[in-house]
C-alpha cells in the first residue's frame, strides 16, 4: 500500500472567488483500502482544509471491495471526481470512480460509483505491484467532461505484460 504517498496528480483550480487543490492517497480501513481526498482553499494565502473524507463504502461482508491508486479533480462548476481502481475476492481489478456534485454535503462522494470497465485477469504476482499513476482530467474544450486513465489485467500477470490501460470520460449531467 502507498498510503504514505500522495497520488498522482495534484490539481488546482482558480474559482475567481476562491483557489482549489484536490488531492489523494489510499489509506487501510478495516481490511480493505480507500481513497482518502482532501480539497485545500486559498494555498497561497491561509491554506485551509475545506473538506476531506475517506472513500470505502463497504460492499458487503462476503465480498468486500478495496480502492486504491486513486486521482481526484474538478471541473468548472466545482464538481469533484474521484478515480481509482478496485478489486475484492470475487471481481477481478476494474476501473472505477464516483464524485460529489458542489452542492452535495461536504465531506461526501454522494454520486453513485460507476465501472469504467472490469479487467479479466487477478492480479497474483508475489511482488504484487500495481502500476505508478491514474489521472483525472477535466478536459480544457468544455471544462466539463472528465478523462479518465487506469490499468488493469488482461489475464494473470504471471504472463508478464498482461497489464492494460484503459481510458474513459464522464460528466456530472448539470455541468453545462
Amino acid at each position: 500500500m502507498l498510503g504514505d504517498r500522495l497520488m498522482f496528480r495534484l490539481a488546482y483550480r482558480n474559482f475567481g472567488d476562491h483557489e482549489s487543490l484536490v488531492l489523494n492517497h489510499t489509506v487501510k480501513v478495516d481490511t480493505r483500502e480507500g481513497i482518502r481526498w482532501y480539497e485545500v482553499r486559498n494555498p497561497v494565502n491561509g491554506p485551509t482544509v475545506y473538506q476531506q473524507g475517506t472513500y470505502a463504502p463497504d460492499d458487503s461482508v462476503t465480498n468486500p471491495l478495496s480502492r486504491w491508486m486513486g486521482s481526484v479533480a474538478m471541473d468548472k462548476q466545482g464538481d469533484l471526481a474521484a478515480g481509482f481502481s478496485a478489486s475484492g475476492p470475487n471481481d477481478f481489478p476494474s476501473v472505477r470512480y464516483t464524485g460529489r456534485a458542489a452542492g452535495d454535503p461536504l465531506g461526501q462522494l454522494t454520486q453513485a460509483e460507476q465501472v469504467l470497465f472490469t479487467g479479466t485477469g487477478p492480479q497474483t504476482e508475489v511482488e504484487g505491484r500495481w502500476g505508478d499513476y491514474s489521472d483525472l482530467t477535466v478536459d480544457p474544450t468544455d471544462d466539463c467532461t472528465f478523462w479518465y486513465t487506469q490499468e488493469y489485467l488482461a489475464s494473470d500477470t504471471v504472463v508478464i505484460g498482461t497489464w492494460r490501460t484503459r481510458i474513459g470520460s464522464f460528466r456530472f449531467p448539470t455541468c453545462k
